[in-house]
């Protein structure tokens, strides 16, 4: 509609070359619709003569019919279980606030936030089996190490992290 409303030469010559397929289109489906009459013609004149005749007509009425298309979906589905693309998910910002042991709250606190952040970020949750990040956090000293315990913010786990000392 837009080519017939514009007066550019490249608007002008769009517009013929719609209306010469939509011309070429009425043409072809007249064609198929003498072509189906034609046949039924022949097959009303051959009805009492032999199955095999019957069997052809019957295949040519096949290869006349549409082909039966199944509409393809464009673009791609994802199989696994995870979240939509394009979706950005926001995950509840765990506190770096918790219950520490004083040798323990001494070393968490040594470590800059933004890092903090990233650690209580980056929990991997044995129950919901995916990245999670520790809620209720706790920490104390085991074997020289600090460990960070509390709970999944996904699913409410248990969950641990394991911070070694330089």
């Amino acid at each position: 509609m837009l080519s017939s409303v514009l007066k550019s030469k490249r608007a002008i010559e769009v517009n013929i070359a719609i209306m010469r397929a939509f011309v070429q289109l009425r043409k072809t489906l007249d064609s198929h619709a003498e072509l189906a009459r034609k046949l039924a013609d022949l097959e009303k004149r051959f009805e009492s003569h032999d199955e095999q005749i019957q069997a052809i007509f019957e295949v040519i009425r096949q290869l006349m019919a549409p082909p039966d298309k199944k509409v393809k979906k464009i673009g791609f589905t994802v199989k696994e279980k995870q979240k939509a693309y394009g979706k950005s998910v926001k995950k509840k910002k765990p506190s770096t606030d918790g219950s520490f042991t004083p040798k323990a709250k001494k070393i968490w606190e040594a470590i800059p936030g933004i890092i903090q952040f990233k650690i209580l970020n980056n929990v991997w949750c044995v129950q919901c089996r995916k990245e999670s990040s520790i809620g209720n956090l706790s920490g104390k000293i085991e074997s020289g190490m600090l460990v960070l315990r509390g709970t999944c913010t996904t699913c409410g786990g248990d969950v641990a992290r394991v911070i070694e000392n330089e």
